[in-house]
């Protein structure tokens, strides 16, 4: 499974926002923020971010 992870919060609650001329454009309903650029990855890869992510604000 692949997830779509938000850039500026690691959220996964991410939508698909517009298309188009524009490219894509997604939009995380956790912090706001709207971009084309998002992280996809895998299950392991997110629950490794998730855990430096954690460690970090340590």
């Amino acid at each position: 499974m692949r997830f779509l992870v938000c850039p500026v919060c690691g959220s996964t609650n991410i939508y698909y926002e517009a298309g188009m001329i524009e490219g894509q454009k997604y939009k995380c309903n956790d912090c706001g923020y709207v971009g084309s650029f998002i992280i996809e990855m895998d299950e392991k890869e997110y629950q490794r971010f998730i855990e430096e992510k954690k460690s970090s604000r340590q």
